[in-house]
């Protein structure tokens, strides 16, 4: 069971958002060594990210070979662009494309808690939309540790939800301070019954989160984006990745792809492709089982959702 535990259900893709989404797209293709059109990233980026029904996710996922996904919305108070009307209706949207797919999909909603009406907008979410748990992006300005946060993951875990927290660094303005994996250890302390998935495991900066993995019996992460340094430093990639699962364990890593964002720069089936390599491709010293790369693909996520 191949199983994507970030995936973002983008309802529409406004222009404008296109463009600021390219400087992530265009720093993969470098590290990849690949030629760096951007009219033709336009171009897949406007055919592929706006998915208002989920078509071109059951689709991409039909492609891929990808069994189940995670999908999330994502919200932020910053600038003002986004008003309350508007980042439910967005999750409304991603809820009804996971109960429209309910075997093969299940949706997180994205709430800033620093909205005034967080607590609320979660419980609509859980009891009237049948999501499952709430991504964060706390780079766009705050701590996922602090007191407006707590007020939305009380809720969170008397529902037995799951909460996916961007981790890592990116380009301004995000404010990666907010992002580092340190943030999360007192909801460890606070919420022990909580699921927490550390998103992309703080990237680069992953140690800091495996050292929390290790202590944490709830806290996991996933490999979106990781893929990048897979296809561009390959051998980086897994010495990296054997470093940080003997450091946290196996079975704190998911697979995740960060689609449809980085789709269009590498299919998905390449990147599962890849990981299912690792036991016979793995540079020289490296080692990797099958068991590992199971576990990573599917088992561990369906442990943690409660599938079967």
């Amino acid at each position: 069971m191949i199983i994507d535990t970030h995936y973002h259900q983008i309802p529409a893709m406004p222009d404008e958002m296109i463009g600021a989404l390219l400087s992530d797209i265009t720093r993969a293709l470098k590290i990849m060594n690949k030629k760096i059109d951007i009219d033709d990233l336009i171009e897949k980026a406007k055919a592929s990210w706006g998915d208002p029904d989920g078509e071109k996710l059951i689709a991409g996922m039909d492609e891929s070979g990808v069994d189940y996904t995670v999908i999330c919305a994502i919200d932020t108070i910053e600038g003002g662009a986004i008003t309350t009307e508007m980042a439910q209706l967005q999750n409304k949207m991603v809820a009804d494309v996971a109960r429209n797919n309910p075997d093969r999909v299940m949706a997180l909603a994205g709430i800033d808690p620093r909205r005034e009406n967080a607590v609320d907008m979660l419980c609509e979410c859980f009891d009237d939309f049948g999501m499952r748990g709430v991504k964060y992006h706390p780079d766009f300005g705050f701590d996922p540790s602090g007191p407006e946060s707590y007020k939305l993951l009380e809720v969170l875990e008397s529902k037995g939800g799951i909460l996916l927290s961007h981790t890592g660094p990116l380009h301004p303005p995000s404010r990666s301070k907010y992002a580092e994996p340190v943030l999360l250890s007192d909801i460890g302390v606070d919420f022990p019954d909580l699921k927490v998935i550390a998103a992309h495991m703080g990237y680069i900066n992953w140690r800091p989160w495996a050292a929390l993995a290790t202590h944490q019996p709830n806290l996991f992460g996933d490999l979106a984006m990781w893929d990048v340094y897979a296809f561009g430093r390959y051998e980086l990639f897994c010495r990296e990745l054997r470093d940080l699962i003997d450091f946290a364990g196996v079975e704190k890593v998911l697979f995740g792809t960060d689609n449809p964002i980085f789709s269009i720069v590498r299919p998905t089936k390449d990147w599962i492709q890849l990981i299912k390599d690792l036991p016979e491709k793995a540079p020289a010293g490296i080692k990797f089982t099958n068991e590992e790369v199971d576990a990573i693909l599917g088992g561990n996520a369906a442990k943690i959702l409660g599938l079967t």
